[in-house]
């Protein structure tokens, strides 16, 4: 925790606790705690709301707010406390006090430690002094290393770098144990850009200051840090270093239990890199006895995988699936928890663990004779990876259906692909009514990912020449389905639903084609985070209910969407519904409709943006943006009611361009959104072209026809109609979950 969240947190407390709230009556923030203590979480939203909206506030409420964002956050209301927190922090418009800095510097930390980095950024910034930030200032300096940890978490290492240099200018001469601190992060920054030169300098610096600072828990503790980082460099010159690093911390610590399980892991890992393979097992094995039976599966699950993968390396393939499914049924418990920080969580600590376990079931799936049983395993795990990766997007363990789809009882006509992109050869797996089938690709992943993202720059650009695009479209098809094409053919499919990975979540599939015809003309289309992810039921939409709204406004910085009142009155004819337009379709409106109604269709037609940062993800009213933990807490909410949303359509959404933790968020917005389905576009088309694909898709899902089969006929009308048949206007629309 920052130096000025500690400091700040007891006179925080008793602040509260004593302040008169100069302009919120005492019994207005009451009211909200008594709800927010019952459970009534959309009622003290809506509190929150109106007292935001009309209430005078001042400098003097800002305790209040914190406070009151403390309670939101508390009951898991990421949105609503981040809400207060930025409220707050607008209250000091102009901060003049060190006073002012420091709770601007604390505000921004919260909302980093809710994820919410767009906006802990924009507050962080505000509370450093610009002029003079050359000479010392401790404020500063804690500033700095926020943003630096910040811009560390989302992979732009330069601007780390950058702010980790202001930071150590800006630090008081004798804080050494803050310049330690920094000193720990640059040393993990340099080892993540390969830069063995910094990170040689920064350990001598760190080194060099130890001598200083007296041995406790807090150094011992930053000592594990730089020994973890200088293992991730795969170095094994670096071993006698993260040695000695890991048994000065035991004799600091000696008496942590905790700690000195991290010691004897870590004590493991060095023989590893040091070429000790059974020393290592040795050292690790004692490590896993030692934690007992109160052993966590925090602690667990990463010994089992360390002895999983040198296992692996030994060519111990048996054993190794063992402790690998150990590892795996380990971090299931605790996946949650443990992905509600930061990002780096997901890359470090899960995402390797799967990889390693799914490699070693392709090896299995390679004996004769049991394919079925190792390949079927391997999808169960790519379900599982999927789970944990839009956990990790969202950083909520609360965006999961219940209700979900088998795994193997796959319908007749329908094939499920997986494309596996973790290792250096891509491997397509196909689930059909008669088995799971695997291909081995004949590119390689850094090929298959060129070739996907040349082709969706081609059809993103609408003078793409036609046979250029088809060209690539038929590459792209040979490289990725081309292998299992004669196994689709032979079992009959009409319906093709993609579990993506990775850059695929950027690819339209309706656009590839086989060297005869688009996809769109040969297969219903669907894409899916995974059939565990996807809701089983489906309900009859030939007369349900729907609400319709959205802006056609230039508001906010955006460009008017003129085809947004032609599209809605089209559908409100269709859909029997009337339309919330433009003012009428704020914040306040929507939410209220979304969150009261019993609609099983809502169609928004706005500007929509997913990012890679789940925070940054909008949906935009008339007066303000929608948040996807906005939508969840509205219409999301119905699912605990077993009245879930059926569909939802954003008409007019984007991903940010080539960011494919962006279009994990586009697949994800179902389950935010607790709905069975989503159709949404990765890239805005012309309003024209969206209005009549939406208008044949109502009419053909009112006639009785599944979700799929009704976009495809949409889809394919626009093919067929020479304006609009450049893949750029019919492709990007897709269907994500359930395709029934």
């Amino acid at each position: 925790m920052p130096f000025f969240m500690r400091l700040g947190l007891l006179w925080l407390l008793s602040a509260f606790c004593s302040a008169s709230f100069a302009s919120i009556p005492v019994g207005r923030i009451n009211a909200i705690n008594v709800q927010l203590a019952a459970g009534q979480y959309q009622a003290a939203e809506q509190s929150v709301l109106m007292l935001l909206d009309t209430q005078q506030l001042s400098a003097d409420d800002v305790i209040a707010l914190e406070a009151l964002a403390g309670g939101f956050t508390a009951a898991g209301l990421r949105d609503q406390a981040g809400t207060l927190l930025s409220k707050a922090a607008e209250l000091l418009d102009a901060p003049q006090t060190s006073s002012d800095r420091a709770t601007l510097l604390r505000i921004g930390a919260s909302l980093q430690a809710l994820n919410l980095r767009s906006q802990a950024v924009g507050i962080l910034t505000r509370g450093i002094r610009i002029t003079g930030k050359d000479t010392a200032d401790s404020l500063n300096a804690a500033g700095f290393q926020s943003l630096g940890d910040l811009a560390f978490e989302t992979g732009d290492l330069e601007a780390a770098d950058s702010a980790y240099t202001n930071s150590e200018t800006a630090l008081e001469a004798n804080d050494l144990q803050a310049r330690a601190a920094l000193l720990v992060r640059q040393i993990k920054l340099a080892v993540a850009s390969a830069d063995a030169t910094q990170t040689r300098q920064h350990y001598k610096a760190y080194q060099r200051l130890l001598g200083q600072l007296t041995g406790d828990a807090n150094v011992a503790r930053m000592n594990l840090n730089v020994a973890a980082s200088l293992l991730t460099s795969g170095e094994s010159a670096w071993a006698p270093d993260i040695t000695l690093l890991i048994e000065q911390s035991a004799m600091i610590g000696a008496s942590d239990a905790q700690l000195i399980s991290e010691v004897e892991q870590m004590r493991g890992q060095v023989a590893a890199l040091s070429g000790q393979p059974d020393a290592a097992l040795k050292m690790l094995r004692l490590a896993l006895a030692g934690l007992g039976s109160d052993a966590t599966p925090a602690q667990t699950y990463r010994l089992y995988w360390q002895i999983g993968k040198l296992q692996a390396e030994a060519g111990e393939i048996d054993a190794a699936l063992t402790n690998y499914e150990r590892a795996i049924a380990n971090l299931d418990q605790i996946r949650g928890e443990l992905l509600q920080g930061s990002t780096l969580v997901f890359t470090e600590r899960v995402l390797p663990v799967y990889q390693g376990y799914i490699e070693l079931l392709l090896e299995k799936a390679q004996v004769p004779g049991q394919e079925g049983k190792w390949l079927g395993q391997v999808q169960q795990t790519l379900e599982g990876l999927n789970a944990a990766e839009i956990l990790d997007y969202f950083d909520d363990n609360c965006v999961l259906p219940r209700d979900v789809m088998s795994l193997s009882n796959t319908a007749v006509g329908t094939a499920v692909l997986y494309p596996i992109t973790l290792g250096t050869r891509p491997v397509l797996l196909v689930r059909t009514a008669n088995g799971i089938f695997r291909f081995d690709l004949a590119v390689d992943n850094a090929e298959l990912k060129s070739m996907a993202l040349a082709f969706r720059d081609a059809i993103t650009d609408p003078e793409t020449s036609l046979t250029a695009y088809q060209g690539q479209a038929s590459a792209l098809f040979t490289a990725l389905l081309g292998p299992a094409q004669s196994l689709i053919e032979r079992s009959s499919i009409t319906t093709l639903v993609t579990v993506p990975s990775a850059y695929l979540r950027l690819v339209p599939m309706a656009a590839l084609h086989d060297g005869e015809d688009f996809l769109v003309n040969r297969y219903q289309l669907a894409t899916t985070l995974g059939l565990q992810l996807t809701e089983n039921a489906s309900v009859d939409n030939v007369n349900s209910s729907a609400f319709i709204g959205g802006v056609s406004d230039a508001v906010q910085g955006f460009v008017s969407l003129p085809g947004v009142e032609t599209e809605l009155a089209e559908l409100r004819g269709a859909l029997s519904a009337t339309p919330l337009l433009n003012r009428n379709f704020s914040v306040a409106n929507v939410s209220s409709r979304l969150s009261s109604g019993n609609d099983s269709i809502v169609h928004l037609a706005t500007h929509g943006f997913f990012d890679g940062d789940h925070a940054n993800s909008f949906l935009l009213a008339h007066d303000d943006k929608i948040t996807l933990d906005r939508l969840q807490s509205t219409v999301g909410a119905r699912r605990f009611t077993g009245n879930p949303l059926d569909l939802l359509v954003l008409s007019a959404c984007e991903t940010a361009k080539g960011d494919e933790r962006a279009a994990l968020g586009l697949a994800g917005v179902s389950l935010k959104a607790g709905a069975r389905s989503t159709v949404a576009s990765l890239w805005p088309i012309a309003d024209a072209a969206t209005s009549m694909l939406m208008k044949r898709f109502y009419e053909e899902l009112r006639a009785g026809n599944s979700k799929a089969a009704a976009l495809q006929s949409a889809q394919q009308m626009l093919l067929s109609d020479p304006e609009w048949a450049h893949p750029n206007y019919w492709s990007p629309y897709l269907l994500i979950g359930n395709w029934l």
